[in-house]
């Protein structure tokens, strides 16, 4: 119940943010600025999470549970209640950071609690359930947002999530417990933290002027020299941030590095697929919207059986099996691409998903579970950002992609060439991984 308590409301930051994206065009007329403007609700949404997703490695060791899912709760309500209430787009965005506020803490929290209430033996099959959380959340955000912005206005989508605290705190209130005694005199490393959000922040930005076809250079130099600030700090500083060092352990970053990359892939194939079903199969938008569905349920339901076969073979057999299945799929989609029609587009996006949610379910959680109880909050801390900033990453370069000058159709298929290519070196990780001896 603790763990259910804690994953709706990160359940319910990922599907608003999803959810949100089919009200552009309502909400560009009802405020009567641009598109470009409108999208910072999406963008300030994702940057709010994944900074605050950089927290959590202190926020766990300072806080006990209780009081960051409280936290979270009351952040999401005043968020969406702010959201729903909004009458020009700042309060709106102002909204949009308060609810990304509350996802970041509670999505490395939801995990968290998984790897110190869970036994060992079953810590495979509840790191699936949370990776389902994950996975079927933005599934169900275009059809939510979809049904009630034709209905009830875009106000509602805001409006009706405001039971989810309420269920979230029937649920958790007797069983999210303080647990063990915090750590008092934990000092958080500010400059660190502010060094890593200039960072993102101007990643972001940059990542958006690249879908203009525009880059400011000085923006460039800025997040170099943040970037470079915050590794030096990072190596040096002895407050509590990020432990970055973590990336020099081969049997970690071998693991996350693929798991962020699976990211990548998602969120870029989610944006191509349906405008390619339209643009170039003549598919209407209904359906374009529906061929992601059976892939994304299939995937997500499976996730805990995956989980099942960490606790039952161990890592290596379901990371090759997932790897090579997500790769199959690629080859096919790109070498077939012009024979493929709109069923034959499903089918494939299927086994897509199941290999790519197989490696990453079994990949997410053995890249946290095989690593001393200490690193464990760092790990999910790193991991989690990660995740964030390479699926906003892989929905722009995907959309640089279909802008290509040889249209959509070209711009796809080279796209899925590239993914070939990234399961190709994923591979080559995992190799590396098998013959690390670093713990």
């Amino acid at each position: 119940m603790a763990i259910i308590a804690v994953a709706l409301v990160s359940f319910s930051g990922i599907m608003a943010e999803t959810a949100m994206n089919v009200t552009f065009p309502a909400l560009t007329k009802y405020f009567n600025t641009s598109l470009n403007a409108i999208q910072w609700v999406t963008t300030a949404y994702l940057l709010s999470v994944t900074i605050m997703i950089t927290t959590s490695a202190y926020l766990n060791k300072k806080y006990s549970p209780r009081v960051l899912w409280l936290m979270s709760l009351l952040l999401f309500t005043i968020g969406t209640f702010i959201g729903g209430l909004a009458g020009n787009l700042p309060i709106l965005l102002i909204g949009r950071v308060l609810e990304g506020m509350a996802a970041g803490i509670s999505m490395p929290l939801m995990f968290n609690l998984i790897v110190r209430l869970v036994p060992g033996s079953k810590i495979g099959l509840w790191m699936g359930i949370g990776a389902m959380v994950v996975s079927l959340a933005p599934s169900f955000g275009p059809t939510y947002g979809g049904a009630l912005i034709d209905t009830l206005g875009w106000r509602s989508i805001f409006f009706i999530l405001l039971i989810i605290p309420l269920i979230s705190l029937i649920l958790g209130w007797q069983t999210i417990i303080p647990g063990e005694q915090i750590k008092s005199n934990v000092s958080f490393d500010v400059l660190a933290f502010g060094m890593l959000s200039v960072t993102l922040t101007t990643a972001l930005i940059l990542i958006n002027q690249l879908g203009k076809g525009t880059v400011n250079v000085w923006l460039l130099i800025v997040m170099l020299l943040a970037l470079g600030a915050f590794i030096f700090r990072s190596l040096t500083s002895q407050q509590t941030f990020l432990n970055i060092r973590l990336l020099s352990n081969y049997k970690f970053s071998m693991l996350m590095f693929p798991v962020v990359l699976y990211m990548f892939a998602n969120l870029g194939i989610n944006l191509l697929l349906p405008n390619y079903l339209q643009n170039v199969l003549h598919t209407s938008s209904f359906w374009a919207g529906i061929s992601l569905l059976p892939g994304t349920l299939l995937g997500g339901v499976l996730n805990p059986y995956f989980g099942h076969l960490y606790d039952k073979y161990g890592n290596k057999v379901p990371l090759l099996l997932g790897n090579t299945v997500f790769a199959s799929s690629l080859l096919v989609m790109a070498y077939f691409i012009k024979s493929l029609n709109f069923s034959a587009f499903i089918i494939m996006y299927m086994i897509f998903t199941l290999g790519r949610n197989l490696a990453f379910s079994i990949g997410m959680t053995a890249s946290i579970n095989e690593l001393s109880i200490d690193k464990k909050t760092d790990a999910t801390a790193i991991l989690q950002s990660s995740q964030m900033f390479m699926g906003a990453l892989g929905t722009t370069v995907a959309a640089l992609y279909g802008s290509q000058r040889g249209g959509l159709a070209i711009g796809f298929e080279n796209f899925l060439w590239t993914l070939l290519a990234i399961a190709l070196i994923i591979f080559v990780m995992f190799f590396i991984r098998l013959r690390s001896k670093s713990i």
